[in-house]
């Protein structure tokens, strides 16, 4: 198997259009906004994405990369590293997300994509990043915990119920 991952962008076609519409628009408080849009509006949001990587998203207030996780050049899945360092992302705020297309979950992708993404976070100087991980998600909690999380944060309050925030050390991948 060949894995990567790369920047999304605007020659990014069909394929991964296809990819976000097999994922859920709204699961465990996060939103895929491209499930159930035109393919225009699609590379309308993709733009949105790219100037997120190096302008702060003011709902956000950070800046965020966003990949696509490809096996075999097949996109499975989506990436992000927030990019900004303040208070709330080191301290409370999930460092990390990811989406991985319905078709291709419980193969193991998500641990790779991960592990991916944090060899990332290395070259952006990173020295430990926070994910947070809604309780109910044991698939996530897998991935986290075999990528080297370690529970900071254990059963916060949510709007959906409650999460624990785990913590990766860089220096231990």
């Amino acid at each position: 198997m060949k894995y990567k991952i790369e920047l999304i962008n605007k020659k990014m076609g069909n394929e991964v259009y296809e990819m976000y519409q097999d994922i859920p628009k709204n699961e465990l408080a996060t939103t895929n906004k491209i499930k159930g849009c035109s393919i225009d509006e699609f590379y309308k949001i993709i733009e949105e994405f790219k100037k997120e990587e190096k302008n702060i998203n003011t709902n956000l207030n950070t800046t965020t990369n966003r990949y696509i996780f490809f096996v075999n050049n097949v996109p499975v899945g989506e990436i992000g590293i927030r990019t900004t360092f303040n208070d709330y992302w080191i301290n409370k705020g999930s460092q990390i997300f990811y989406k991985i297309r319905l078709s291709e979950r419980n193969k193991g992708y998500g641990t790779k994509m991960l592990h991916l993404i944090l060899e990332e976070c290395k070259k952006l100087g990173m020295k430990k990043v926070r994910i947070n991980c809604d309780n109910t998600n044991k698939a996530s909690k897998r991935i986290i915990e075999k990528n080297g999380g370690k529970i900071d944060i254990k059963n916060y309050k949510t709007k959906i119920g409650y999460s624990s925030s785990y913590i990766i050390n860089l220096n231990d991948i």
